[in-house]
């Protein structure tokens, strides 16, 4: 009996370490390509080499973007902060996982202040 609960113990051990490194390699493969805009109403610039990741083609409500190293998981689309004179009102926030990982289009009705693509090697 000894010997079954010593091998499930050294097992779920195991398993256990497995699992860590599946997470960390998974975790080492992400990374982040960050576009900022400078005013409202203005292109999206790379910070970082974002460029080297993503490529924009921008318009005036929408933005096409397309993968150049990896697949694209995760959008984060940010708007400018505006106010009605009374209230201040964040930017708008859409999240979007893309249902084609290598090219997209957000249509965003607005030049955002800010997009973040969430990369996968």
């Amino acid at each position: 009996m000894h010997s079954v609960t010593l091998f499930q113990t050294n097992t779920v051990r195991h398993l256990g370490v497995v699992l860590a490194a599946a997470v960390l390699i998974a975790a080492a493969g992400t990374s982040f390509a960050n576009f900022q805009a400078t005013s409202p109403g203005t292109d999206l610039k790379p910070l970082n080499g974002a460029e080297a990741v993503i490529d924009l083609i921008q318009g005036q409500e929408t933005i096409l973007w397309s993968a150049l190293s990896g697949t694209i998981t995760n959008v984060k689309t940010v708007g400018w902060p505006s106010s009605d004179g009374t209230h201040e009102l964040e930017g708008a926030l859409m999240l979007e996982v893309p249902a084609n990982q290598l090219v997209g289009i957000v249509d965003f009705g607005e030049k955002p202040m800010s997009m973040t693509f969430v990369t996968t090697n």
